[in-house]
């Protein structure tokens, strides 16, 4: 009986249901016209890709952005069912990914990745600053899914009349697989991906196939990863650090040794950048504290911002072990079992007792285990403070000044000690500031760049006065004092003010020159200098390593004051010099003077050689390659 009411169904094309066939293929190219616009809109609306939109990059990204989405939809036909729910969850899925991709671009001005999301369940106490890049136009990743859902309710009744069969879902999903592959094999074949840079990926292949692709590379570096050294690149690892060491100690370094036997105090700011330094505002300076400082020290005005996916944690990561971050994720998280060379077990040898200071929970960026990698004697957190004053972040952070006074109140200071301090008042979305008139910041009032300016004029006060209680207890003459900002406080997203202020131009080469932190040392006997090298985060342990005369053999940083060229390595495979700069992204050289483009043959050579020190660095941390060198 069964098999005759099969033989008797009306065929799926009939003209009787000509009218339900009709809205079927309309849903199924409506579905995948939106998901193919959402992924285009992300990247132009992130500043990824620009017009002119048919340029050739854009082409080839929205060809192989297209094929993506048909490969999924053809994987979706084969799970098809009547009320299309299979539909609607990935649509609802993807729309949320891309959403979370927006965000996280406009803070972190990169894609986020398997291990950010792994993570994800740490952000609870970052809501207001997520909550912060929030815009009107995000709308657009959700606006197709009510459509869809009315839809399936109005034919949810004529949609049970009728269903493609499995052999010819399969038959259908195999072609779309061909013309998928078809159309990303020519995409793919005009680009190439960067080992480096996941916004080039993303730029040139679209957000579909980058997703895809850090799925693939999350498996095989952390399934099917081979976590064994072999003898090549234990050779490469020792190769490196011997030419490395040999060229850095050839001739006599100026100021060795200068600060052995001193306190270390380094001061990690929130979000401080360069630019504010000497800046005023209707004539006030926005941080006459630091400025103060920098007249009686060693100030680096080119030092770029090299944190990747850990953000602050990739600061204090480099600052301590001179290595780079980890490629995905943060270190702080993926590789806390790790043996490490750092300050604090360098000092340790030395007779200091190191402290790590932040008024925050200890499990936050899992600091906790982390800590113990790094060698710290102590992690004093948000449970060893009184929470008396509340500024910043919010206005639930432990004020910039409480922070420093208890803490100097907890810190044995009668024997050499290693205090390394991160604040918290300048952190993201600097909301606490907006009603308050603690700086006259004129006619950018109410807007993000005031906030920001309000916040890191509080953070200066409270330095100022840190410094001071420094010298009333007789520390500052005895101590290596280094102040630094461990990140940008503004993303791109929020720019147009800063730009204004500069008199900048919204481009590549003056963006990233503006990617900088001030670093400060701090310590008798120097002479107060401005270095113009330039440089990065993980070149701060070499200098502390000279000046105090301890060992850092396997630093991937260098000593700027005696180094003889600067160069700067970020994560994404980009490098800056004294004179050029090589965008991974673009795949392009810059002259960092007039933002000219260069031949980029000319410098490649010299370009991959210090990219080696991200491949380095990776194998390293990915292999826990210390452990087993010793």
């Amino acid at each position: 009986m069964k098999i005759q009411l099969e033989s008797v169904k009306r065929p799926i094309f009939s003209r009787e249901n000509a009218k339900i066939n009709i809205a079927e293929m309309f849903f199924f190219i409506f579905y995948i016209i939106s998901i193919v616009c959402k992924c285009v809109y992300l990247q132009f609306q992130n500043q990824i890709n620009f017009k002119p939109l048919f340029s050739k990059t854009n082409i080839y990204m929205s060809v192989s952005t297209i094929a993506f989405v048909l490969a999924v939809f053809a994987f979706l036909l084969v799970f098809y069912t009547r009320n299309k729910l299979v539909f609607l969850i990935f649509n609802v899925l993807i729309s949320a990914l891309l959403f979370a991709d927006a965000l996280y671009l406009r803070y972190y001005n990169t894609i986020i990745t398997v291990p950010v999301i792994y993570n994800a369940r740490y952000l609870g106490p970052v809501k207001e600053s997520v909550l912060s890049l929030i815009r009107k136009r995000d709308i657009f990743y959700f606006i197709d899914i009510p459509f869809f859902i009315l839809f399936v309710i109005v034919y949810r009744k004529k949609f049970k009349e009728i269903k493609l069969p499995f052999l010819k879902r399969c038959v259908a999903a195999v072609l779309l697989i061909l013309v998928s592959f078809t159309g990303f094999k020519v995409a793919y074949s005009k680009n190439d991906t960067s080992e480096y840079d996941n916004n080039y990926i993303v730029k040139n292949l679209g957000i579909g196939y980058f997703h895809y692709y850090d799925i693939r590379r999350y498996v095989k570096q952390n399934w099917n990863r081979n976590k064994n050294l072999s003898n090549d690149e234990i050779n490469e690892i020792k190769v490196f650090f011997e030419e490395k060491n040999e060229q850095s100690n050839k001739s006599p370094k100026k100021y060795s040794g200068i600060a052995k036997g001193k306190n270390l105090i380094i001061i990690q700011m929130e979000a401080l950048q360069g630019f504010l330094v000497g800046q005023k505002i209707n004539g006030k300076e926005i941080t006459p504290n630091l400025n103060k400082l920098i007249e009686e020290s060693l100030y680096f005005n080119n030092i770029y911002v090299q944190v990747a996916g850990g953000n602050t944690s990739d600061a204090e990561f480099m600052t301590n072990t001179s290595l780079y971050p980890a490629k995905e994720g943060a270190a702080y998280f993926r590789f806390s079992t790790n043996e490490y060379n750092t300050l604090s077990k360098e000092l340790k040898k030395e007779g200091y007792d190191s402290y790590a200071l932040h008024a925050y929970g200890p499990a936050f960026w899992n600091r906790t285990e982390m800590y113990k990698a790094i060698g710290f004697d102590r992690f004093i957190s948000v449970n060893d403070y009184v929470l008396d004053e509340y500024i910043g972040w919010g206005g639930w952070a432990l004020s910039d000044d409480s922070f420093y006074r208890q803490s100097m109140e907890i810190i044995d200071v009668q024997k050499p000690f290693y205090s390394f301090f991160i604040t918290l008042s300048g952190h993201h979305p600097y909301t606490y500031f907006e009603d308050k008139q603690t700086f006259d910041v004129g006619k950018y009032d109410k807007t993000y760049f005031a906030n920001y300016i309000k916040a890191q004029n509080y953070a200066d006060a409270a330095l100022g006065r840190f410094i001071e209680r420094l010298k009333n207890m007789g520390l500052y003459d005895n101590s290596l004092i280094i102040v630094y900002g461990d990140h940008t406080g503004l993303p791109k997203a929020q720019s147009k003010e800063l730009l204004e202020f500069l008199g900048k131009k919204d481009d590549s080469v003056d963006w990233i020159k503006l990617q900088k932190i001030p670093l400060v040392i701090h310590c008798p006997g120097i002479d107060p200098e401005v270095i113009e090298k330039t440089g990065g985060q993980v070149d701060i342990f070499p200098m502390i390593a000279n000046m105090m005369g301890i060992k850092n053999y396997y630093a991937m940083g260098k000593d700027l004051i005696n180094s003889e060229k600067g160069y700067a390595v970020l994560r994404n495979g980009s490098v800056l010099t004294d004179d050029y700069y090589y965008s991974s992204e673009a795949d392009t050289v810059y002259d960092l003077k007039n933002g000219s483009e260069l031949d980029k043959d000319i410098y490649i050579e010299e370009i991959e050689k210090y990219r080696k020190e991200l491949k380095i660095s990776d194998l390293i941390i990915e292999k826990d390659a210390l452990r087993k060198l010793k």
